[in-house]
């Protein structure tokens, strides 16, 4: 019987969807040498669950992928950009959370961290009463906050269901 639940569990386990950040796109302003660069690089990949970083000093871009099942936070990118003597702009984001609060007030939450954003749309209004409880997928952008913070608010381009 023991060896039954385990079977079963472990079968279960690739349906259960992480709550994670999958790519964040942070702009970085004041990033104007290859050493500045380096420096970024470096910060960012001692993230753990970073897995590629690519940083372009002509446009202050750093594009950050993340490994599958990573706990790591918008705080964290932050203040790897900060303890350089940088600044962060806005970040565009690929995230995965659970949707919660209400339809009128939806919130999404990642799980392994202390993220969670008051969701609100760039464009046309999404139906989430159908979504709320889910785990769901959000692409969007998070404003710039003071130093030292993260924004309280992610401006969402797209929800959908994750799988």
């Amino acid at each position: 019987m023991k060896k039954m639940n385990a079977v079963v569990f472990f079968a279960l386990l690739p349906f259960s969807a992480h709550a994670e950040y999958e790519q964040v796109n942070l702009t970085v302003f004041g990033m104007d040498c290859a050493p500045c660069a380096h420096a970024i690089h470096v910060s960012m990949k001692g993230i753990q669950g970073v897995n590629e970083v690519d940083v372009d000093l002509n446009t202050g871009l750093v594009a950050i992928k993340l490994t599958p099942g990573n706990n790591a936070s918008m705080k964290q990118f932050n203040q790897a950009v900060e303890k350089n003597g940088f600044t962060h702009k806005d970040a565009e984001i690929i995230v995965r959370g659970k949707l919660a609060g209400t339809a009128s007030a939806p919130v999404l939450e990642i799980s392994g961290t202390q993220d969670r954003f008051a969701l609100s749309p760039m464009a046309a209004n999404l139906d989430m009463a159908t979504l709320l409880g889910k785990t769901v997928t959000v692409s969007g952008v998070l404003p710039q906050a003071p130093k030292g913070t993260v924004s309280g608010t992610l401006r969402y381009k797209t929800i959908t269901e994750a799988r």
